[in-house]
């Protein structure tokens, strides 16, 4: 039930970045000048999209890896028996 639901939030981010990654562009876009607006190609437009959504996955694998750290961590605390020595 868990690995679920982390699949499920996964895919979740992974469209949340998709979209920030969007509106990053756009407001780069919007904010260049005309004229420097006509030396950038759409495909260089979605190539910066596609390298801002990739950086945005790196940091959440990285993420990913600190939680499971964590949760190996309390895990290992759990499972010991307290003997009550």
């Amino acid at each position: 039930m868990l690995l679920i639901k982390i699949i499920g939030l996964e895919q979740e981010m992974t469209n949340h970045h998709q979209e920030v990654a969007r509106q990053i562009v756009e407001g780069f876009r919007n904010a260049l000048g005309g004229e420097a607006r006509e030396y950038v190609t759409e495909s260089q437009f979605e190539d910066l999209e596609q390298n801002i959504h990739q950086a945005l996955a790196h940091e959440r694998k990285h993420i990913v890896d600190l939680m499971e750290a964590v949760v190996r961590s309390l895990r290992s605390g759990i499972d010991k028996p307290d003997l009550g020595l």
